[in-house]
C-alpha cells in the first residue's frame, strides 16, 4: 500500500498544476466597460497569460500588460498587424489601446518572438459561443 500513498500527493500536485496551466491558457474575452471600451489584462511572466484574447470587431480595445519579471525578452510587445510596438517596463502596468478593425487572428509577440499570443477579433452577438464551438449558428 505504501507505493499508492507515495503516489497520491504526486498525483494531486500534477492535477493542480494541470488545472493551473489550463486556466492560464484559456482564451479570455475582453469585457465591455461602462465607457464603451473593451478591456482585459495580460500578465507577462515567462509567457503571456492569457495567451489568447478575444475582442469584438469595431469596439475600442484596451489591453493592460503587467510585466511581472525582468527577463529582457519580455521588455517589448509587438502587434505587427496593428503597427504597434510598446516597451513594457518591469513590474509595472502598460496600457495599449487598439481598434480591432478587421475579423481574424492576429499574433502579438515579444521582440525575439519567444513569447507569443493571439488577439482574436470576432463579429456578432453570439461570438464567444461560436469561438468555443458552443454557440448557435
Amino acid at each position: 500500500m505504501e507505493p499508492l500513498i507515495a503516489l497520491s500527493p504526486l498525483a494531486g500536485l500534477v492535477a493542480v498544476l494541470s488545472g493551473w496551466l489550463y486556466v492560464g491558457s484559456r482564451p479570455r474575452r475582453a469585457r465591455l466597460g461602462p465607457d464603451g471600451v473593451q478591456e482585459t489584462t495580460v500578465i507577462v511572466r515567462e509567457r503571456y497569460r492569457p495567451s489568447t484574447v478575444v475582442a469584438r470587431l469595431g469596439i475600442p480595445l484596451r489591453l493592460t500588460f503587467v510585466r511581472d519579471e525582468d527577463d529582457p525578452c519580455s521588455q517589448r510587445v509587438i502587434f505587427p498587424d496593428f503597427g504597434v510596438s510598446r516597451a513594457l517596463p518591469g513590474h509595472r502596468a502598460t496600457v495599449i489601446d487598439l481598434l480591432p478593425d478587421r475579423v481574424g487572428e492576429f499574433l502579438f509577440t515579444c521582440e525575439l518572438g519567444m513569447y507569443q499570443g493571439t488577439l482574436v477579433v470576432v463579429q456578432g452577438r453570439r461570438w464567444w459561443g461560436s469561438l468555443l464551438g458552443t454557440g448557435r449558428r
